[in-house]
């Protein structure tokens, strides 16, 4: 069954936005990596967040696209 014209668009942002927070995680990474005051914990704990929360959106996408997930039309 194909995406609806809001599901499609749904799918579109949720993938886009994990694509960005891969990006922010891996940009915290190269930023960080040559730095010797830091929290090396605290940085990778963050980066670990960002690559789970970028996991869930592309899950959430995933759902949009096999129909779990819908976006209804706005009253």
């Amino acid at each position: 069954m194909p995406l609806t014209k809001p599901n499609q668009v749904l799918r579109r942002e949720l993938k886009a936005l994990g694509l960005d927070i891969e990006k922010a995680a891996d940009e915290v990474l190269r930023i960080t990596k040559d730095c010797r005051d830091i929290d090396v914990s605290a940085v990778l704990k963050l980066i670990a967040k960002l690559y789970e929360d970028a996991d869930r959106v592309a899950a959430l996408a995933d759902e949009v696209r096999d129909g779990q997930i819908t976006r209804a039309k706005p009253e």
